[in-house]
């Protein structure tokens, strides 16, 4: 009895034709290799480029930072006035919490509760939003004035500034706004190196939360600088800061973050005064004239391992200076260092920072008044602090000069850059606009009409122009005197709905 072998099917067929041609494949790349290997190489590949894509526009969500909110247990507590701002820019829709804005007009609500802004994706140059908080203080063991704009969240912020010592509270406040959990790791840097943080520096932020870290439980420092690191999404960090010289107000702030360590940084919005309206003592004063205790100055903060040695110049209206005194700092691994800006005359200015590593800078700025209580041997003052940025707002950039209830806002403008460079500046609803050159090298600071209260800032991509304003209000009373907040620049929102794709 015979039998036959029925046929292959057809897919063992094919199959093992693929088997044959990969062996050969196989053989004969090993072939060339061997041949290679023993010969004069071949003619190089040419490098295979990349494609850049822009990715689909995204909402953008910007979370406006809370008032200071007493973590000093303050008894004495002056009347606040607060105040949250949102400009629109261009026609977006602009929500708050929820809430839908008005589209083409500013909203002001008389709280500063703080809050998430969504500014839905943008389809047109200049469309988005500009928030600002604002609160006032006159008397009290609060007296001072925040100005803190509304940020967008990161995966990594520095802030720079800020103090642990008595009498000083210093919080960290990390806001969610996602719909996933984020781990966040806090490093705090002090006068002599890192500090210690517990638990690792981590703190978990639920989604649409804000967390609470009150760095002076780390340690009585009176120099401060952090960076936040964020892991499973984005946070948006803010320090806020409350201060008392003994029984006298030595001012409050809320700082949002600033640009991270580089070896070369401009910190805009550096207005002086005269020495005794910021806290400096005469020459000639006795020596026991009341005094403040805080001054103007230069904070610099180096997270490396190694020694950091940086150059800090003053870019003015008339051209750069390197500080006297200045041209050679040298900051240890892990330190934050202060550095004087006594003795440089009244006027506007922005610092520029030149490093052999990488630092993160800020400046504290200082308006004091009279002694309070009397015979305390302390002056009354407020602080502000400003942050470094980097030279990249001219491309797509607005920023909020706020004017209501006796607010003063002075635009800065500092070009750190080898060539001159012309900036155009325009109200937010289009009715103004202006253009401003700002010579190589130095600081300008442009008239901008009083009823204009947001502007955009836009210029060549290439430039070194940085922005900033500084806010002042006159007090009276007993707490009489000046007070003083710093705000920044910030990205338009059609820039920070974008991403860039590198597809290789």
């Amino acid at each position: 009895m015979s039998s036959t072998r029925p046929p292959a099917p057809a897919w063992r067929h094919r199959l093992y034709q693929a088997f044959r041609v990969v062996s050969a494949l196989v053989l004969l790349s090993a072939a060339v290799v061997l041949t290679r290997w023993g010969a004069a190489p071949a003619a190089p590949t040419p490098d295979v480029g990349g494609l850049t894509l822009d990715a689909p526009s995204t909402d953008v969500l910007l979370t406006c930072p809370a008032a200071p909110a007493n973590t000093l247990e303050a008894v004495n507590l002056g009347a606040t006035t607060a105040r949250t701002t949102v400009t629109p820019l261009g026609d977006s829709q602009v929500n708050l919490d929820g809430s839908a804005l008005a589209v083409g007009a500013p909203t002001s609500t008389g709280t500063a509760r703080g809050g998430v802004l969504t500014v839905p994706a943008a389809h047109r140059t200049g469309a988005g939003a500009l928030g600002l908080v604002t609160t006032s203080t006159p008397d009290g063991d609060l007296r001072g004035l925040t100005a803190a704009a509304c940020a967008p969240p990161s995966t990594v912020s520095w802030i720079v500034g800020g103090s642990g010592a008595v009498g000083s509270s210093a919080e960290l406040r990390l806001t969610n706004p996602g719909t996933t959990s984020v781990t966040a790791t806090v490093h705090l840097y002090g006068s002599v190196g890192e500090i210690s943080l517990p638990a690792g520096g981590q703190v978990i932020v639920p989604p649409g939360r804000t967390m609470g870290v009150l760095l002076e439980a780390a340690g009585n420092d009176p120099r401060l600088a952090l960076s936040v690191e964020a892991v499973g999404g984005t946070v948006v960090p803010a320090l806020v800061t409350e201060s008392l010289d003994g029984e006298t107000a030595a001012g409050t702030e809320v700082l949002t973050g600033g640009a991270a360590p580089d070896t070369e940084l401009t910190v805009p919005g550096v207005v002086l005064v005269e020495a005794a309206e910021q806290g400096e003592r005469a020459p000639d004063a006795a020596a026991g004239a009341p005094k403040s205790s805080d001054a103007p100055a230069v904070r610099l903060a180096n997270p490396g391992s190694t020694p950091a040695t940086a150059a800090i110049s003053v870019i003015g209206p008339d051209g750069t200076e390197v500080l006297q005194g200045a041209d050679s700092v040298t900051v240890d691994p892990g330190a934050v260092f202060d550095v004087s800006l006594s003795g440089v005359p009244a006027g506007a200015y922005g610092v520029h920072v030149s490093s052999d590593a990488p630092v993160a800078a800020g400046v504290r700025l200082v308006r004091s008044a009279g002694e309070y209580p009397a015979r305390s041997g302390a002056l009354l003052h407020d602080v502000a602090w400003s942050q470094a940025v980097t030279p990249d707002v001219g491309e797509a950039g607005s920023i909020a000069l706020p004017r209501a209830e006796g607010l003063t806002s002075q635009l800065v403008l500092t070009n750190a850059g080898a060539s001159a460079t012309t900036v155009t500046l325009a109200s937010a609803d289009g009715s103004w606009s202006q253009e401003v050159e700002v010579p190589a090298g130095s600081t300008v600071t442009p008239e901008v009409p009083g009823q204009i209260a947001a502007l955009t800032i836009s210029g060549p991509a290439a430039q070194q122009v940085t922005a900033a304003a500084v806010v002042t209000a006159r007090v009276g009373g007993d707490a009489a005197g000046t007070l003083i907040a710093s705000v920044p620049a910030v990205a338009d929102s059609t820039a920070l709905a974008k991403s860039r794709l590198l597809l290789r």
